[in-house]
């Protein structure tokens, strides 16, 4: 599936710039019809990014609509040529980019495993031996993951508002 980035959903940053190409790749996705292991290689998929103008990839993604931090402006490797590369800075991001920029999803899903196992343990589990206290408490638990992941996207998100500060600071002069 080949696409540009969806400039409406973006701040108009940088308006004059084209947008970097998205491309979709899912090479294993018939497989999941057929039966045994190789059924697996169905979550074997990425996302390739490319100059507009002359199709050099630049950049490639495995989580599917990976929140990038930046100005928006990249410059092609091989073309030279300036385009939107759908990147923004912290400030410009709306609330739900943020927050998933903040949690990965890897660490939202030990979480919500860890939640899972601690409500199953008290449909499982014998009246007298579990309680909401464990519950909670495995819950918190499982937030382990995604506080100690939180200072690599904090570190980011301080040097992105710096970023910003300094662009708009000598923008402004």
């Amino acid at each position: 599936m080949r696409h540009t980035l969806e400039q409406d959903k973006l701040p108009q940053v940088q308006a004059a710039l084209p947008p970097a190409i998205r491309e979709d790749h899912n090479p294993f996705a018939i497989l999941g019809l057929t039966p045994g292991f190789q059924r697996l290689l169905i979550f074997v998929r990425w996302t390739g990014y490319k100059c507009p103008h002359c199709g050099h990839v630049f950049r490639r993604d495995f989580w599917p609509r990976t929140v990038w931090l930046g100005s928006g402006q990249c410059t092609c490797k091989e073309c030279g040529m300036l385009f939107d590369d759908g990147s923004r800075e912290w400030p410009e991001l709306p609330f739900g980019s943020k927050l998933k920029l903040f949690l990965s999803p890897l660490a939202i899903g030990i979480w919500g495993g860890f939640v899972f196992a601690a409500v199953a343990s008290l449909y499982i589990g014998p009246r007298d031996e579990h309680s909401w206290g464990v519950v909670f408490f495995v819950s918190a638990l499982g937030l382990v993951p995604a506080i100690a992941w939180s200072p690599v996207p904090l570190t980011r998100m301080i040097c992105s508002i710096r970023g910003y500060n300094s662009r708009r600071d000598t923008g402004a002069r």
